[in-house]
């Protein structure tokens, strides 16, 4: 199944299909430097020895360098196993924010027939918040294809907005990204409500305590710089881990901490280090992220982030004498 996602559905794919069209011999060099700047940063120690060892034998080695073997018509029909997926996507009541509905009719029509790879009701969440977004109610489904639209084309909204303490604020903002967290199973815009030159603040927002969302018509002329604004909030001291590639763990884990910033590089023989950047806002997130992987991770720094880990599991041991 991850690798069903991981090689099919997401940018690798879009890559390795790009780099294939190339219709040239490459260097070894190059194809690192195309992996670097069109994936992350450690996928360069996955998809490198894929592509130019004995992995999915996409390129031949000539004169040291490494050109194409795929023809000029090649194409790849879906298999069975990928209208299989596709079916279970249909079934995610998300799927529903992104696609009109006439699209997942006339989807749900070519794949009458397949048997989904999986349902819903075969995922047990153990560790995710209770108070999820309502993804089946069509008020917040209005409102998140109104601010994907307008992140899209870079217009400014009006929105009406309630606050933890139940207070109503009205504001207008640009929204400039959509960011899903799984552990609380919902949506947080990250928007700037205020811009003079270079200088601005984003807002975390999240959906479902967004009232009122309402087009102005009104755009911006450029999506102000999110990431070089939150690498400014991040902690001065990354938190670092070591990963023991133990029951795909590497895998699991890149996966897991997709949407943190990171660098990732290889120590030896199934041991890999990885600097994970974060904001205090991510904090508790990161460490409930941190801890579900178990003995196959390692926390080593910083201090500050590993005192928490360690109060962490203080609790949850004198939590298990109690219930002895």
């Amino acid at each position: 199944m991850v690798e069903l996602f991981s090689e099919i559905y997401n940018c690798y794919f879009q890559v390795i299909k790009s780099l294939t069209k190339q219709r040239r011999c490459i260097s070894e060099q190059e194809l690192s430097t195309y992996i670097q700047e069109n994936c992350f940063e450690e996928s360069i120690l996955y998809l490198l020895p894929k592509l130019t060892e004995n992995g999915w034998g996409f390129y031949e080695k000539k004169d040291g360098r490494f050109c194409a073997k795929l023809s000029e018509d090649f194409y790849v029909p879906l298999t069975d196993l990928q209208k299989s997926y596709l079916k279970a996507i249909l079934m995610d009541d998300k799927i529903r924010l992104f696609l009109e509905e006439t699209e997942i009719i006339k989807m749900g029509a070519a794949l009458t027939d397949v048997k989904p790879l999986f349902t819903p009701e075969d995922f047990y969440y153990y560790d995710r918040f209770s108070d999820q977004d309502d993804y089946s109610d069509p008020g917040y489904r209005k409102r998140f294809r109104i601010i994907l639209e307008a992140i899209r084309s870079r217009e400014y909204l009006d929105i009406l907005y309630e606050s933890k303490k139940n207070q109503r604020i009205y504001f207008t903002c640009l929204p400039c990204r959509l960011e899903y967290s799984v552990k609380n199973d919902c949506f947080r815009l990250l928007a700037v409500n205020s811009c003079a030159g270079r200088r601005f603040q984003i807002k975390t927002l999240n959906l479902s305590r967004m009232v009122q969302v309402v087009r102005t018509h009104n755009t911006a002329k450029r999506t102000p710089d999110v990431d070089r604004y939150l690498k400014k909030s991040y902690c001065s001291e990354p938190v670092r881990v070591i990963i023991k590639n133990q029951r795909n763990a590497l895998e699991r884990a890149m996966l897991q901490f997709a949407n943190y910033e990171k660098s990732t590089r290889k120590l030896k023989d199934g041991t890999y280090e990885s600097l994970i950047y974060y904001h205090k806002g991510m904090e508790a997130e990161l460490l409930i992220e941190v801890l579900s992987f178990g003995p196959m991770l390692k926390v080593v720094g910083n201090e500050e982030f590993l005192e928490l880990v360690k109060e962490r599991i203080k609790r949850q041991a004198v939590c298990l004498k109690c219930k002895k």
